[in-house]
């Protein structure tokens, strides 16, 4: 049924939806922004069409139309919403009582695993890229990490000759490869561990490798 013919006003006049309406407004959202996501994911952003993700979603287009009229408000919301699930995690991080290179570490790993794990994010990462005015998506973690390998490397938890600048570009081409690496892949859940477990010990070989101090036994435990 189109969305638009499901809308009904409520006994005090007022045109809002019922609860249950609501809910279901918003599992329909989440529905079209998840397969507008697998989508950019697999091809980018530029082979988006309308009707297809309406019907890859088992939707009608006016359905579609009827939460997102125009494509660039569908890909805004998408892109926005990948976003806030990175800046999410980097908040997290940033407020963990830990020291600097620890932050650092626990910040990336939850990213490469977002990464990993998310279409959404890896979308809004695409897009970022691709979209004209879509920003710089690294924006959002990349300060933090720069600033926390700097106070590492005041503390002298840095490697001699190791600098905080050439690590936080390691970290931006480790998670850039991440995504590129991982578009276009729907593992299994079983997959999908094995998978966290490869990108946690990976992490800390990068981290823990420019680090004068070893890793904490708990780094080295499989995740």
């Amino acid at each position: 049924m189109d969305e638009k013919q499901e809308v009904t006003v409520t006994s005090d006049g007022s045109g809002r939806r019922p609860a249950k309406q609501q809910e279901r407004s918003l599992l329909t959202r989440g529905t079209l922004l998840d397969t507008t996501a697998r989508e950019i994911d697999r091809h980018g952003h530029g082979s988006i069409a309308m009707h297809r993700i309406a019907r890859e979603a088992g939707l009608t287009t006016g359905a579609l139309t009827f939460h997102f009229p125009t494509k660039g408000q569908l890909l805004t919301e998408l892109k926005e919403l990948g976003l806030a699930r990175i800046e999410e995690r980097v908040s997290e991080a940033v407020a963990l009582p830990a020291a600097p290179l620890r932050r650092a570490h626990l910040l990336l790993l939850a990213l490469l695993e977002l990464l990993h794990r998310d279409v959404v994010v890896r979308a809004a990462v695409r897009l970022s890229g691709e979209l004209p005015e879509g920003g710089d998506w690294s924006d959002s973690w990349l300060p933090p990490v720069r600033q926390m390998l700097r106070s590492a490397g005041e503390e002298g938890r840095l490697r001699a000759g190791v600098t905080p600048e050439a690590v936080t570009e390691m970290a931006l081409r480790l998670a850039t490869g991440t995504e590129v690496r991982a578009r276009g892949s729907d593992p299994e859940p079983d997959g999908a561990e094995a998978g966290g477990e490869h990108v946690a010990h990976f992490c800390d070989l990068f981290l823990y490798g420019i680090s004068a101090v070893r890793p904490p036994e708990t780094d080295r435990t499989p995740r």
